[in-house]
């Protein structure tokens, strides 16, 4: 059984601090081209989305602190099958971050080492640089095995450097700001709402948010979950709002008009490769083009160390439902899963081969973390019809109201990844089924209701995205597209609430352990 060893202020941290990684040297500039001063609306959409997303969540992980969280309550709901598609879009969505972030690191250090890189259009490692990025994630590797409570001083530590950065960025750019004349809105065209929806998915705001839910993927180990999941996550929100905000704010004001001729669709100065550093340096702002220049390496190995410690977990909760063998629940002597960190660890080398670029995955990664999202809305629904019982440490009140809005939610966001992502996300969901097939053999051939609904929904989902205006054939109007997808979204979350197994408490010996541990009596003075 996995030690609960890390407190509220550790668990917010590494919640928060999973948001804090490349997302930031980048989201600003990229939203920026998409919406302009729009980008702002983009920041606070998201921000609200997030933490309607998040209600659900915060309930089904006071409820069922298990280590992996997110990746496993479909199991529980709707059988092996859906389960494991759903934790194997969790677990892909992470275990691809950590390359992401590693690749970012190295980027940005070729500044003072260019050997690291190759640039023939698209950045992408050297075989120095890959080779480099190997040992970097061998040593984060190393650092999540000695210990959890270990890992989490370290991050701790670690987030509060790496936060402090960003905030004497922020202050820097409004000081040198001249005027505000940049921050003027203009939201009587289609195409300025448009460019605000697209700037959420593609350009880069759903993905800086990603990592809230790292308050769940620990779940297992945290002591009195009762009270700080909820607070990690719904915390770690807000805290990723308010720094993102302020230093989209900061850029726009700070840029200098003179590249603003070509409108903000057109943004292009230079240095724009890692755009912060670019800024300070024409803002004449040494000293804080240094320290980005920094932390530019220092954010994402910070986000490294918790996605590595998360995404082990997946793989341990999947095993713990049964998707993968029993093996990957063996623990080391400081109650690690290290068998998974060592096949994330070489999944995690060989993404670094068909993904040369941080900017290339981006988006994708974003739509899987997007349906991972909607685990929550479905799966409270379910375990409030199926197990009303079960006791409910926070219980999400209008919970029916908050599922299908934020169900509705999840499904504009997979809408605003456009088609070209979307059916790359199809794909990945097909080799999924057909990993589960292959693993399951003749077990998997028995009629499961929740498979047709579950792949009903994405394909559904895909050919409205085809018609649509994002991406799509245009078929489908804006707006009248984002109006029409509310019937749908609430067609298929009342569906699923049909599909559900007749025994969705299928729970192992290892997972009755957990559970109990967790909804013992534990220290009130948990910190």
């Amino acid at each position: 059984m996995l030690k609960r060893d890390i407190s509220a202020t550790n668990i917010l941290i590494a919640a928060a601090g999973g948001m804090i990684g490349s997302g930031w040297l980048f989201s600003p500039f990229i939203s920026a081209q998409m919406a302009g001063t729009g980008a702002l609306i983009s920041w606070i959409i998201a921000t609200l989305f997030m933490l309607l997303i998040a209600l659900p969540l915060c309930e089904l992980g006071a409820m069922i602190p298990i280590s992996g969280g997110i990746a496993n309550y479909p199991t529980f709901t709707h059988g092996q099958e859906v389960g494991f598609l759903f934790a194997w879009i969790s677990w892909l969505s992470y275990v691809v971050m950590t390359p992401i972030e590693i690749q970012a690191v190295l980027q940005y250090g070729s500044y003072f080492f260019p050997s690291l890189v190759i640039n023939s259009g698209t950045i992408k490692l050297s075989p120095l640089g890959y080779g480099v990025a190997i040992l970097i994630m061998f040593a984060v590797v190393l650092i999540n095995s000695i210990g959890v409570k270990i890992l989490a001083e370290f991050i701790k530590y670690m987030t509060i450097i790496k936060v402090i950065i960003p905030v004497l960025a922020i202050l820097s750019l409004l000081y040198s700001t001249s005027s505000w004349h940049n921050i003027q809105f203009d939201f009587s065209q289609a195409s300025a709402w448009k460019g605000i929806f697209s700037a959420l998915s593609l350009g880069g705001v759903i993905f800086a948010f990603t990592g809230f839910q790292n308050g769940l993927m620990l779940a297992g180990e945290v002591k009195n979950p009762q009270r700080n999941i909820p607070f990690a996550i719904l915390g770690a929100v807000v805290v990723g709002f308010i720094l993102y905000f302020m230093l989209q704010v900061s850029f726009l004001a700070a840029m200098p008009e003179k590249y603003l001729v070509n409108g903000w669709g057109n943004l292009h100065f230079p240095g724009d490769s890692g755009p912060l550093v670019g800024l300070t340096v024409l803002l004449g702002l040494g000293v804080i083009s240094t320290l980005l220049l920094i932390d530019s390496s220092f954010s994402p190995m910070g986000t490294t160390l918790v996605y590595t410690a998360a995404t082990s977990r997946i793989l341990y909760g999947m095993a713990l439902q049964e998707h993968l063998p029993k093996v990957l629940l063996k623990l080391n002597r400081f109650k690690i899963p290290m068998l998974t960190l060592y096949i994330n660890l070489a999944v995690g080398a060989l993404l670094f081969l068909p993904f040369p670029g941080w900017q290339k995955m981006v988006a994708f990664l974003s739509s899987c973390s997007i349906l991972s999202y909607g685990i929550g809305p479905i799966c409270l629904l379910a375990f409030r019809k199926t197990q009303p019982d079960i006791p409910r440490p926070f219980k999400l009140s209008g919970s029916l109201f908050f599922c299908h809005l934020a169900f509705y939610f999840c499904n504009l966001m997979l809408y605003w990844c456009s088609f070209e992502i979307l059916w790359k996300l199809y794909i990945a969901l097909i080799i999924g089924l057909v990993i589960t097939v292959l693993y399951q053999g003749k077990k998997f051939l028995k009629f499961n209701k929740s498979i047709v609904w579950f792949f009903s929904y994405l394909t559904i989902m895909f050919f409205f995205s085809y018609l649509g205006s994002f991406g799509g054939i245009g078929l489908l109007k804006f707006p009248f597209d984002l109006l029409l997808l509310f019937p749908f979204s609430v067609a298929i979350l009342f569906c699923s609430q049909f599909c559900l197994t007749a025994q969705p408490y299928s729970l192992t010996k290892e997972f009755q352990e957990e559970t109990h541990a967790s909804l013992s009596e534990l220290p009130s003075n948990s910190d």
